[in-house]
């Protein structure tokens, strides 16, 4: 006896494992799509950052340092700029920094864009904190004695 149709139980088999192929497949893809909006918005507070320190060296605004403030073009994000003494006799760092915060306040882990930069300290518009500011996370200082 010739047996030309499915079973049921071949049928169902058969769409079980279909679904969970394409569950898996959008399960993927939605992840690819949230780290290509999470990499576009760093790319853009980078950006930031960097036209903020060109504001500053252009002398379009006063080097010193703001309370971190909300950015036009990026929801949840905020840029700040303090201003340190340095190691360095006459020179201050500025550090310009973009950051995301989650939508209740709290800072995101790990979302966080820097730039450094050693200006002269007559440059500056306001006294300078009392912190200082050292090479950090690895950076080394080309200027400093022993190198």
């Amino acid at each position: 006896m010739a047996r030309n149709a499915y079973t049921l139980l071949e049928v169902l088999m058969a769409t079980a494992v279909l679904a969970l192929g394409l569950a898996a497949i959008f399960g993927v893809s939605n992840a690819a799509l949230r780290k290509s909006v999470d990499a576009a918005e760093l790319a853009d507070a980078q950006l930031a950052c960097q036209t903020k320190l060109n504001e500053l060296l252009a002398r379009q605004a006063p080097i010193k340092a703001t309370p971190a403030t909300d950015m036009e073009e990026l929801t949840n994000w905020k840029i700040s700029v303090q201003v340190y003494d340095s190691s360095r006799p006459g020179l201050s760092t500025v550090h310009i920094s973009a950051q995301k915060y989650l939508p209740d306040g709290v800072t995101a882990y790990g979302v966080l864009c820097q730039l450094l930069r050693w200006v002269p300290q007559n440059k500056v518009e306001i006294p300078q904190t009392d912190a200082t500011i050292d090479p950090i996370d690895g950076f080394e200082d080309p200027l400093a004695s022993g190198s």
